[in-house]
């Protein structure tokens, strides 16, 4: 039981150090950058609005590259192509950093 409960807290806490480290991958300078870009009246802060109008910019942008073929759907064959294109991509960030780790 209480091999259990060890293995349960480790695999926990592995898993946690992942999502932060994922989570870092997308901080710094060059995030709040973009994230005052969307301040479009240029007042220095970030209305509601203004962030929301920049989401949802983003996330069309993101649809619209993930749907090659332009028809308002993303089809198994995109997603897989899609998927493929992060797993390289993350690659290139490691490559970047200098880290020769495995990605899979």
């Amino acid at each position: 039981m209480k091999k259990s409960i060890f293995y349960l807290l480790l695999s926990s806490a592995l898993a946690f150090g992942a999502v932060t480290a994922y989570a870092n991958h997308h901080e710094g300078a060059e995030t709040e950058a973009k994230d005052m870009e969307a301040d479009v009246n240029n007042d220095g802060k970030v209305s509601y609005e203004e962030f929301k109008a920049a989401r949802e910019k983003h996330m069309e942008e993101h649809f619209k590259r993930r749907d090659t073929n332009g028809d308002g759907f993303i089809d198994a064959n995109e997603k897989k192509s899609a998927r493929e294109g992060m797993k390289n991509h993350h690659k290139d960030c490691k490559r970047k950093k200098g880290d020769n780790a495995p990605t899979e």
